[in-house]
C-alpha cells in the first residue's frame, strides 16, 4: 500500500475514472503476475522476477510500472529461448549437451533456420495446438509445459512489437494489432480493445488510400534520426509537455498560462543553449539514458533455474498450481454482457 494519500473531490464519474486509472496495468502483468494462484508455480513468471529483481518482488505485485515490466519480459524471454535452444540442440545431437558445445560445432545457417522453425512449432503456443493439447486426458497433459508455451508466445508478441516500433516498420505494427486486441479484451481492457478494433476497421475499409498513407507516415517519429530510435508520436508529445509545462513553465507567480504560451516557442532554443554550454564545459552525466546493466550472471542463474524445472521437456501427467487460459480462446467464450464497450461492426462504422 502506498505511503501517500491523495484527496480528490468529485462526483461518481470522477470516482469511476480514478478507479479505471488505478486498475490500469500492463496487460502481461494482469495475466502472469497479478493472479496470486499464478505466482506459486516453480516456473512461474513471478518466481523468475524474484531472480531477475530479488529486491523488488513487492513492487511487482502492486505497481511495477512500465519500465520494470518491459525489462523483465525481455530478460525472461532471453533465458527461456536459450533453454529452448539447449533442449533442441541436445535432441539434434547427443554430443551437443550444452549451448557452448553446440556453438563450438559451428552449425550451418540452414540448420539454425531449421531449428528456429522447430522451436517455434514446439515451444510457442498457438490456439490450435494448445486446444488439441488440452483436449487430452489429464494423465496425458503437461500443464507446466502448456503454461510455458503460452508465456513464450505472449512475451514474443511483446518483444516483436517493441522491435517493430523501434525500427519504424509501420506495416508490421499494423499487422501486429490483432493479437493485442485479444490480449486487451481478455484482461479487461475493453476500451483499448474497442478503439484498436475501430481503428483497424477504419484503416481497412473506410479511409481513402491517401488518408491511410498520411496516417501510416505519421504514426511513428524519429526525433534523433538514428537507427532503431523510432518512437510513438505520443512519446514526443509527452516529452514536449515536460519541457513546456514543467521545466520551462516558470515558478511561483510566473507560472501562468500566458507565460507558458509565451515561452513555448523558445523551448528548443533553451535546450540548444543548455547543450552548447554543457558541451563547452565537458559536463558529464547529462542524461538519464544510462548504459544497460550487465545481465550475464543473472541470466545464467535464471537459466540454471529454468533448466532445473525443465519447462520445455514434455512430461505427461505433470500438473501446475494454475492453468493459464489462452486469451484468444477466452475472448471467444466471453458473452456480450461482459463487453462494456460494445461490439464493433464494420457496416455501422462505414455508415458514419
Amino acid at each position: 500500500m502506498s505511503k501517500h494519500v491523495i484527496i480528490v473531490h468529485g462526483d461518481l464519474l470522477t470516482k469511476e475514472r480514478i478507479d479505471s486509472i488505478q486498475e490500469s496495468r500492463h496487460a502481461l502483468w494482469r495475466i502472469w503476475v497479478q493472479p496470486k494462484e499464478a505466482q506459486t508455480d516453480v516456473n512461474a513468471f513471478y518466481q523468475h522476477i524474484g531472480i531477475l529483481r530479488p529486491r523488488e518482488g513487492g513492487k511487482f505485485t502492486t505497481k511495477p510500472g512500465f519500465r520494470r515490466m518491459h525489462d523483465v519480459i525481455h530478460h525472461d524471454l532471453w533465458a527461456s529461448i536459450l533453454n529452448c535452444w539447449a533442449v533442441e540442440a541436445s535432441k539434434q545431437n547427443s554430443a551437443w549437451g550444452t549451448l557452448e558445445a553446440f556453438a563450438k560445432s559451428k552449425p550451418s545457417w540452414e540448420l539454425i533456420e531449421k531449428m528456429s522453425d522447430t522451436i517455434m512449432e514446439k515451444y510457442v503456443a498457438t490456439t490450435t495446438n494448445l486446444t488439441l493439447a488440452r483436449d487430452r486426458l489429464p494423465k496425458e497433459c503437461d500443464k507446466h509445459f502448456e503454461n510455458q508455451a503460452l508465456r513464450n508466445r505472449d512475451e514474443l508478441l511483446y518483444i516483436d512489437i517493441c522491435h517493430t516500433m523501434n525500427s519504424g516498420d509501420v506495416g508490421h505494427v499494423e499487422a501486429s494489432l490483432l493479437p493485442w486486441i485479444y490480449m486487451f479484451k481478455a484482461t479487461g481492457k475493453h476500451k483499448y480493445a474497442y478503439q484498436m478494433m475501430r481503428f483497424m476497421i477504419y484503416m481497412w475499409y473506410v479511409y481513402p488510400d491517401k488518408l491511410k498513407h498520411i496516417i501510416r507516415m505519421n504514426w511513428l517519429c524519429n526525433p534523433t534520426g538514428k537507427a532503431f530510435k523510432f518512437r510513438a508520436v505520443d512519446w514526443l508529445v509527452e516529452r514536449n509537455n515536460l519541457y513546456t509545462k514543467v521545466i520551462f513553465a516558470g515558478k511561483g507567480s510566473n507560472r501562468t498560462i500566458e507565460h507558458i504560451l509565451k515561452e513555448s516557442p523558445l523551448i528548443e532554443l533553451y535546450r540548444g543553449c543548455h547543450v552548447l554550454i554543457e558541451d563547452a564545459f565537458h559536463i558529464q552525466g547529462r542524461t538519464i539514458n544510462h548504459a544497460p546493466p550487465d545481465m550475464t550472471k543473472i541470466l545464467q542463474k535464471l537459466g540454471e533455474e529454468i533448466c532445473k524445472n525443465s519447462p520445455h521437456v514434455f512430461k505427461p501427467g505433470r500438473g501446475a498450481d494454475n492453468l493459464l487460459m489462452d486469451d484468444k480462446a477466452a475472448v471467444e467464450d466471453i458473452d456480450g454482457e461482459d463487453d462494456s464497450a460494445g461490439e464493433v461492426n464494420a457496416d455501422d462504422i462505414a455508415a458514419e
